[in-house]
């Protein structure tokens, strides 16, 4: 519980980053940002019914597909990303810092709060044996809408790759450079569409380091809970929130820096949790009958391998980055 409480504290600094890099294109201040984030996520809390709390944040994360429209606006040349995503070309130079970068997007798309927010939330929703077919189909519309939206992100930043430097979060320097290529409208639906995900994130983050407490400490959490039958759950749902918007406030904050790193800390964290869900969801004891498939042990052992190795290539380029030199042919 230490250890995902620790990860899922920094990347909900992450997520606050991302709401105040996103109303800083609209001129609101830092300190109004966060305020409104924190506010927000108070509030869809209010309901104290897991039914109504999920149908409140789905709505809300349906807006991340905003970046799909985005994307069109840029009127991308679709031959040359197809041709770019099918044959990964041009390839940028395997150094240190693109090693940063990867890990860093493998980090913010697969991380451990995610397992244990989803195996809490199945509870808390009152799901039984006869929904776990549901809940895969569930679970792999919801990745690929995701990915979609994520995709349609690096489409639209497509055209600002070697103009930008990425910096300056405060003002929003994305969605600013972003205004030749799609206009103000454009860049404002995309400065939306990360305050969007900042605040839906960090709601889920915060619940899943509430959930994780109340399994340990054995104390009562859930989002069906009134208040006082609670404390406890809410309190560290909301101090871990309070806490990690005011560190996103710290003046001169690296905020870039932060998000690498954050996120490159989730990648090296996510191996050991992914074995040990694999050797629970294969416990015959504790599964009684519904172990998990073999094409899913399958997709699990894809996924842990290939988590590994970007972690060993992560240590290669800090231990010996005339290695990781070689590797890249330079």
């Amino acid at each position: 519980m230490i250890d995902l409480g620790i990860g899922n504290f920094l990347t909900l600094i992450t997520e606050f980053i991302a709401v105040r890099a996103g109303l800083g294109f609209f001129g609101v201040p830092p300190w109004a940002a966060i305020l409104l984030a924190v506010m927000v996520l108070y509030s869809a809390l209010l309901s104290h019914r897991y039914w109504t709390w999920e149908r409140l944040t789905l709505a809300a994360a349906a807006f991340n597909l905003i970046f799909v429209p985005v994307a069109l606006m840029t009127h991308p040349h679709w031959s040359a990303v197809a041709h770019s995503f099918a044959t990964w070309q041009p390839v940028p130079a395997l150094d240190r810092n693109m090693v940063l970068i990867v890990l860093s997007d493998i980090g913010a798309t697969v991380t451990p709060w995610m397992l244990f927010f989803q195996q809490s939330a199945t509870v808390d929703k009152g799901m039984t044996v006869k929904d776990i077919h549901f809940g895969r189909l569930d679970t792999a519309l919801g990745a690929a809408l995701a990915a979609a939206a994520a995709l349609g992100a690096i489409v639209v930043t497509a055209p600002l790759a070697g103009h930008i430097s990425a910096g300056n979060f405060q003002a929003a320097q994305f969605a600013q450079a972003l205004e030749p290529v799609i206009g103000h409208a454009g860049a404002a639906l995309f400065a939306l569409g990360m305050v969007e995900a900042g605040v839906v994130a960090s709601i889920t983050i915060s619940i899943s380091s509430a959930y994780a407490f109340g399994e340990v400490a054995q104390k009562p959490h859930s989002l069906n809970l009134p208040l006082g039958e609670g404390k406890a759950f809410y309190a560290v749902l909301g101090l871990c929130a309070a806490a990690a918007a005011g560190i996103v406030l710290i003046p001169g904050l690296p905020l870039v820096f932060v998000v690498l790193v954050v996120n490159v800390v989730a990648v090296l964290a996510m191996p050991p949790a992914l074995v040990f869900l694999y050797l629970l969801v294969n416990d015959r004891e504790i599964m009684c009958g519904v172990e998990s498939p073999r094409w899913a042990n399958m997709l699990a052992g894809v996924v842990v391998v290939l988590l590994t190795a970007a972690g060993l290539l992560y240590g290669v380029s800090v231990v010996a980055p005339q290695a990781l030199a070689w590797l890249g042919g330079g």
